[in-house]
């Protein structure tokens, strides 16, 4: 399995040079990535091509005999330790890999609007109505674990932010359960590396003494995202897709 991301590099790589080249004949614009950075232009837009093919590579493999293969791929051990509490990451290229390998590990629930008619529903919450809010306060006060987004924006006008450059209005769904189930907030954000896929450690929250309506947790966390998206945009699903 791990000759099969080395052709990947390989792939990337000559993808890459083309693509550099036509940009710089001024055929193509740079990426919006890219104008985030002065330097390492050529490493950033490598390692986005990489994760595209990748991407497209494991949710081909993930519905085949190779399932097992691709899931040993995944080192997520740094993040078995917590338990009560509520995961947050951003909008994922590696969504289909994280759902299956909670479901293999059965490490606890993933919230996401995607309505699924197979096994994941066993894992899978919306995080609507005030019925499966309090489901959701009870399973994290037993200390149960949760996955969630929190580049998830709306149309209110209750938590303004700058994000990557445009202006949204941020959920604070994540802090909202927190404070509920008094349980912290884990910043970890999947990454794909040379030779499989591991955790972008992040910062840990609490939200005690703090009101959700005032989202300080929220745009603490979106921050530090937005940071590591810069640093390394093929975390981030928009510029991966």
């Amino acid at each position: 399995m791990h000759s099969i991301f080395t052709v990947c590099k390989l792939l990337s790589y000559s993808c890459t040079v083309f693509h550099y080249f036509l940009i710089k004949l001024h055929v193509f614009d740079f990426p919006v990535f890219l104008r985030y950075t002065v330097k390492r232009k050529f490493k950033i837009l490598n390692s986005v091509w990489y994760a595209k093919i990748v991407r497209r590579l494991i949710s081909f493999l993930i519905r085949t005999p190779f399932k097992r293969l691709v899931l040993d791929l995944i080192n997520f051990n740094s993040i078995f330790n917590e338990q009560g509490c509520i995961f947050v990451t951003c909008r994922t290229p590696w969504k289909r890999l994280l759902v299956q390998w909670c479901l293999r590990t059965k490490f606890g629930i993933v919230i996401t609007h995607i309505t699924y008619n197979d096994e994941r529903r066993s894992i899978h919450r919306q995080g609507r109505g005030v019925t499966e809010l309090r489901a959701l306060v009870k399973y994290l006060k037993q200390g149960g674990r949760i996955i969630a987004l929190v580049d998830v924006f709306n149309n209110l006008d209750n938590c303004p932010i700058t994000f990557m450059g445009g202006r949204q209005n941020i959920s604070v769904f994540a802090e909202r359960l927190a404070s509920l189930a008094g349980v912290p907030i884990v910043v970890n954000i999947p990454r794909l590396t040379d030779k499989g896929f591991d955790f972008i450690a992040g910062p840990r929250f609490l939200t005690f003494g703090k009101s959700p309506k005032d989202a300080i947790v929220t745009r603490q966390i979106v921050s530090f995202i937005e940071q590591e998206i810069i640093k390394n945009p093929s975390i981030w699903s928009k510029f991966v897709n």
